[in-house]
């Protein structure tokens, strides 16, 4: 079982990754002054609650103006890897707040971390990370599929 966190005053929530295009690893960052938690994730879980975070602040409060970004954070090590994210708006408290559940194998109980952030915070975020996904390798026009930098084999062309 991993560790279990709970930042109800996040200063930070942050996407990041690590490598060069098609062998990145995604992770998020989080905390506060007490400290600060890597989780390991895959991209598509960061592009997920981008966009999920976009479109929750659309409905909530279009006109938000994001907070300042983080730009690059770099790892120290995992804490854990992410399993599934759940998110919900703290009305009382105009708070996002986003619950990171570990992946596990079943026989343990799962690390959890919690945090809580603002609106402009969640807004930066979501930009953020559909940005830094959109820094991967680029999609075939005709099937799809990520072009590697030493070329694609297009299943199309066959």
């Amino acid at each position: 079982m991993g560790e279990s966190y709970d930042f109800p005053r996040a200063e930070v929530f942050w996407p990041g990754a690590e490598g060069p295009p098609g062998k990145r690893v995604f992770f998020l960052a989080g905390g506060d002054e007490d400290g600060l938690v890597f989780l390991r994730c895959e991209k598509q879980q960061v592009a997920a609650l981008g966009e999920y975070l976009m479109a929750l602040l659309d409905d909530l409060s279009p006109d938000i103006e994001p907070a300042a970004g983080y730009g690059t954070v770099t790892p120290l090590s995992f804490a854990w890897v992410v399993g599934s994210i759940g998110v919900k708006y703290d009305e009382p408290e105009e708070r996002i707040v986003v619950v990171l559940e570990e992946l596990t194998t079943g026989e343990e109980p799962p690390g959890i971390a919690r945090f809580c952030f603002t609106l402009p915070q969640a807004k930066a975020f979501a930009r953020f990370a559909l940005e830094l996904v959109a820094q991967g390798r680029p999609d075939c026009g005709l099937c799809g599929l990520p072009i590697d930098p030493e070329g694609h084999v297009c299943p199309r062309l066959n």
